[in-house]
């Protein structure tokens, strides 16, 4: 059964935070500089979001969205968590989670779709309504452990079903900030005051590796 009100969870590193703050929300990694962007993601990976195609309105390619999962503890926190990201041994503990609804986006009118597993994988399907979040596995998405099992070979794919918002999202949207431990909320509270933000922090251990 689709939860309701439908969570959805962007992760980045802390230091992203302050620029996000200061732009007013997320901007599409088409839509974003780079400079200054503290990477976490598989770089060959994201070379193939920029081209691969979006096959439903409002169409153009993955990189055109910004993504958001459906569940937490996501199998690419736990490449971050076990240093296999090219370029990044930071660990998971600076990153933070960006927590809103799939029911905000879609009072707020923002263009969006959103897939079945991995958005770059051929098997994943792409729906744009939010009468077909039955589609999803919420079995998947609600189970601590996600790997793969001889009963069930697709089980990775299907917890990396991605929310992908056209262009932008803004931060009136985030509900919440979920961290990795005190200090961590610490040093966000204080870039949200800086930026006059007024955002929930919760430390929640249980959303990490």
């Amino acid at each position: 059964m689709v939860p309701v009100p439908t969570n959805i969870y962007h992760i980045t590193h802390i230091d992203n935070l302050p620029s996000i703050i200061e732009k007013g929300g997320l901007f599409a990694c088409s839509n974003e500089a780079t400079d200054g962007h503290f990477n976490i993601a598989h770089q060959r990976i994201q070379d193939r979001r920029h081209i691969f195609p979006v096959p439903l309105p409002p169409y153009g390619t993955v990189h055109d969205y910004v993504p958001f999962y459906f569940a937490p503890r996501s199998p690419m926190l736990y490449s971050i968590y076990r240093g296999n990201v090219d370029g990044y041994r930071g660990g998971q503990r600076p990153i933070v989670y960006l927590v809103s609804t799939v029911q905000k986006v879609e009072e707020a009118g923002l263009p969006f779709v959103f897939t079945d597993g991995h958005a770059i994988m051929h098997l994943s399907n792409y729906y744009n309504n939010v009468s077909e979040l039955c589609q999803i596995d919420w079995e998947v998405m609600q189970a601590r452990y996600w790997a793969d099992t001889e009963d069930d070979n697709d089980r990775r794919r299907r917890r990396q079903a991605e929310f992908l918002v056209y262009q932008f999202f803004p931060w009136s949207l985030i509900g919440g900030i979920a961290v990795y431990d005190g200090k961590i909320a610490e040093q966000v509270g204080k870039m949200l005051l800086n930026g006059e933000m007024t955002t929930k922090i919760r430390v929640n251990r249980e959303w990490y590796y």
